[in-house]
Parts: C-alpha cells; structure tokens; sequence
C-alpha cells in the first residue's frame, strides 16, 4: 500500500451538490442539479490523471481525505472597476452548496478511481472558501492511506 498522500486538483469548474433526486416515472430517479454529473465526471478525470502522475495505487484501506471547495465571488463583492470591495465577506457565506452534499458528489466521484469504496473514508475534512485572486473556482483534494 503506498502511504503517500495523493493529490488531486479540479480548476475551472464550480463544485456541484449531490442531493435531492427527482422522480421521473416508472421508479426512475434522477440528479434534480445538472451541474453534478459534469462536476463528478471532472473530478474522476482528473483524479484518474493524478493517480497515473503519481504511479499511486487503488486503495482498499482505511483513508482519510481533505478537501477545499473554490468558489467564485458573486459580481456584487467587487467595484466598477474590479477591485474586491472592502466590505466584501471574507469568508464564503453562500446560500447553496452546502458542504456536505459538495463531498458527497465529490467522494462517489473518486470511488474506484482513487479508493475501492468511499465507505472506506474514516476521516474527512471539508472547508469552503471563495477564489483567492485570479484563482480558477474547483477543489483541493488530498487523500491518505491509513494502516
């Protein structure tokens, strides 16, 4: 088992909640949000990306993860002229995405891509936080084998 951390970055994609789902007949439910099969898809490439960058292995073990879920700044934080105005909030204080359906989209995401199962995550970390400067809004992503 490689005991590296591995890392994962998704730029220029705002994160998408998994949540409700919508019944469209016949016993069939699908994704109310649009946004999140494109969101899972992004983070499986590039997850599959980085584990062949980094010769990482599947894991099977127990794992822990942290992640930092980038936003963009609503066009109401800046001036005319594209300064962040100063009694823009510091932190991220959206009304949607809620941060526990962000990680969900994103752990069935890395699933038998980075980890056989996400009933293997023991530990988790999760912060959400506006675009620092001329950042690309995305994710942060690092997983660790535990033994």
């Amino acid at each position: 088992m490689n005991a590296e951390a591995i890392y994962i970055a998704i730029n220029g994609m705002e994160p998408a909640p998994q949540g409700s789902k919508r019944h469209v007949g016949g016993g069939r439910l699908i994704e109310a949000s649009k946004r999140v099969k494109p969101w899972r898809q992004a983070v499986a490439a590039s997850a599959q990306q980085q584990m062949k960058d980094q010769k990482a292995e599947l894991l099977t073990c127990a794992c822990s993860v942290s992640v930092v879920f980038r936003f963009r700044r609503p066009k109401a934080h800046f001036t005319t002229n594209g300064q962040l105005k100063a009694a823009a909030p510091k932190h991220c204080v959206v009304k949607r995405n809620d941060i526990d359906k962000c990680c969900r989209s994103t752990l069935d995401a890395l699933s038998e891509t980075v980890f056989a199962d996400d009933c293997l995550v023991v530990s988790m970390k999760a912060e959400k936080r506006y675009c620092f400067g001329s950042e690309q809004p995305g994710a942060l992503i690092t997983v660790i084998g535990l033994q």
